[in-house]
């Protein structure tokens, strides 16, 4: 998908437009129009805002792909086109139900192009939206502009990680001041990335380790679509183990469930496979369920 492409496919939605979004309808701040590539009518769904650094651990992006999935059920999830919180948020709706509005800074001729795959997926089953015209390039202030646009569509936000100086937490501070819920993915102490996510729970936002730790806030119930894969023995040792340890060496690993060393890599790479947990460099494991 090349930028110049992308021109015979926007479709322009101004504030008078029937799928203009109405919670727009009031913001001084709202563009008067909306330029969009995918299905626009997304934009008169239930909507909820995800948004995390450039730089969010790998644990935490799994996590992060795993409530989204199943936040995608019941909102249409909105984001940004960046790598890191906001390509977790895509990947998570895309293996979910495909509700998926990504919000640009600038014009579509600014699209990433690492990410022009994923946002191809997105403008198929979800929405591609701009709030400027095809050619407008990103200035110092258009992400804060972006992000106060992301706070204003969403019923809440989740932040995935966010350092002290985050843009995530711009989103997150114009959510407060709309008295929107916040939702926050807790971190270890001292951990750079997740210094902004343990201050919002300071603030009040909402300790999430888990999609119903947000849609329960909403009186939203999910149905199990389906049940866990089967875990072996050993899988399950090991799995206990890192559930109770956290984020571990393998040498610890196999110390506290008693699985040897040798045969722990392979059913570690198998509980990896399932999605239970996954591996963060160094030898190093964390769990995602």
């Amino acid at each position: 998908m090349h930028t110049e492409s992308l021109k015979n496919k926007i479709c322009e939605i101004t504030r008078e437009h029937f799928l203009y979004p109405s919670e727009f309808l009031s913001c001084s701040y709202a563009p008067q129009t909306l330029y969009c590539i995918g299905k626009a009518e997304l934009l008169k769904t239930r909507k909820f805002t995800v948004v995390g650094s450039r730089r969010t651990p790998v644990a935490a992006a799994k996590l992060g792909e795993k409530i989204c999935e199943d936040l995608s059920e019941a909102f249409t999830l909105v984001t940004g086109v960046a790598d890191g919180g906001d390509t977790a948020a895509i990947e998570g709706a895309l293996q979910g139900s495909g509700k998926i509005i990504c919000v640009l800074a600038g014009g579509f001729s600014q699209l990433p192009q690492g990410n022009f795959g994923l946002l191809e997926r997105v403008a198929y089953t979800g929405l591609l939206l701009s709030p400027h015209p095809f050619d407008t390039p990103v200035r110092s202030f258009s992400y804060q502009q972006r992000n106060r646009l992301l706070s204003t569509l969403g019923e809440g936000v989740l932040v995935l990680s966010a350092g002290k100086k985050s843009g995530a937490l711009i989103t997150a501070q114009y959510a407060f001041e709309q008295n929107k819920p916040v939702f926050a993915i807790p971190y270890a102490p001292n951990t750079a990335a997740g210094e902004g996510c343990n201050d919002l729970i300071k603030k009040g936002g909402f300790l999430t380790e888990n999609s119903v730790d947000i849609l329960g806030r909403f009186g939203i119930h999910l149905i199990e679509k389906k049940s866990k894969v089967a875990l072996s023995d050993d899988e399950t040792k090991l799995y206990v183990a890192l559930k109770e340890l956290g984020e571990s060496h393998i040498s610890e690993l196999s110390a506290k469930s008693g699985v040897p060393a040798y045969k722990a890599r392979a059913v570690l790479s198998a509980l990896e496979v399932k999605g239970r947990i996954v591996a963060v460099g160094g030898n190093r494991y964390a769990p995602v369920l």
